[in-house]
């Protein structure tokens, strides 16, 4: 044991400068080796661990065998809103619906065109933020790159425990280049960004993760013009729109174009609303077609959901994934109408149930044993 203490002594010297984390890894993986080696009088069994090996298992070491699922929410302000709970948020409307099979993380970012989101990716805090990415911090010196990308992917904060996205982007990128030139983004360049969003998702979430697109709703003239004399006054207010139902209509389409290159699926608010609320020609100034626009109680301020809109979004999210990944289909309970332990589907988040024994299902005084379905 003076060998193993000597040992000890002269490692703590030559890491003296060393990262501590990587330097307990090593200490301990060279004592173990000269334990082996010096201590055979004793009865005590000798193992032999190699060093590199220690390190590389430590940094592979096997995740937990289920992780939940993971739904992202990536947008601006239409999907940061979506967490509302005074405007029954289309968030919170799909984290009921998984509840206890899929936790939904809300990504979005009020004011943020594509450009700005694109750019937010590239940096170190957009990576961790939405990739759940890991950086070689003090604990992680010696693990290589593909080391890292194995523990990413498989950990209990993986990428590949995300199973859907949705991409909803276009409010802001669609204002108009003259009044709002700060938040528009001309259209190729649009595209462009959502096929760069699109591609860092199947990259960095795994390529057979699920992607939704959706476009942004329309946009209600006469809702807008009250809401720029409230918030501004009716002396500041210019009573020009910055936003329109032709721009939102061009940006709805450019998003539809970009998921059929890609081959994914895209719910389109900006046709949806109004052909679920067809307008109605009254002959009144209501709208810009001289009638009265009844999809314009969607909105809250003429472009944002109102508590209306959220449920629509919501039901119809809900509509195109059961549609399109029907292993994310889930039913409610027949009897409940909830997500509870009645609930069925979900095959590719949890299953039936989802996560856990419902407590139905555990034998009394056998805590987490189902019960024998043969009984």
């Amino acid at each position: 044991m003076k060998n193993n203490l000597l040992i000890f002594f002269f490692l703590c010297l030559s890491f003296g400068t060393a990262n501590i984390t990587t330097m307990k890894r090593k200490i301990q993986a060279t004592a173990i080796e000269a334990i082996s080696k010096d201590d055979t009088t004793t009865d005590t069994p000798s193992v032999t661990t190699n060093n590199d090996e220690s390190t590389e298992q430590c940094a592979t070491k096997e995740p937990p065998p289920y992780q939940r699922a993971k739904i992202i929410l990536l947008g601006d302000s239409i999907t940061q809103l979506s967490f509302s709970a005074t405007l029954s948020g289309w968030g919170t409307y799909l984290a009921d619906i998984y509840q206890r099979r899929a936790d939904v993380y809300n990504r979005g970012f009020s004011g943020y065109n594509t450009d700005w989101f694109a750019n937010y990716i590239e940096t170190d805090q957009g990576s961790r933020d939405l990739f759940f990415k890991t950086p070689l911090d003090d604990g992680m010196e010696g693990v290589t790159e593909s080391s890292l990308t194995s523990i990413q992917s498989e950990g209990p904060n993986g990428e590949n425990a995300v199973k859907l996205v949705t991409i909803f982007f276009g409010a802001n990128d669609a204002s108009d280049a003259v009044l709002n030139p700060r938040h528009h983004v001309p259209l190729p360049r649009f595209q462009a960004n959502l096929h760069t969003i699109a591609s860092l998702c199947r990259k960095n979430y795994g390529p057979d993760v699920h992607i939704l697109f959706i476009t942004p709703p329309p946009v209600h003239h006469k809702s807008r013009l009250k809401f720029q004399i409230e918030k501004f006054g009716k002396e500041k207010a210019t009573g020009k729109l910055e936003r329109t139902l032709e721009l939102s209509g061009k940006y709805a389409s450019a998003v539809e174009s970009v998921a059929n290159q890609l081959g994914v699926p895209c719910l389109n608010l900006w046709k949806k609303m109004q052909e679920t609320k067809p307008s109605i020609n009254t002959g009144t100034d209501e709208g810009t077609d001289g009638g009265e626009l009844p999809w314009g109680g969607y909105l809250s301020d003429g472009l944002h959901l109102s508590r209306e809109g959220n449920l629509f979004v919501g039901h119809h999210v809900q509509e195109m994934i059961n549609q399109n990944f029907p292993d994310f289909a889930v039913a409610p309970c027949p009897s409940t109408r909830g997500y509870n332990s009645g609930s069925t589907g979900g095959n590719g988040v949890g299953g039936p149930g989802g996560v856990g024994p419902w407590h139905d299902q555990i034998t009394h005084g056998t805590p987490l044993f189902f019960e024998d379905e043969n009984d």
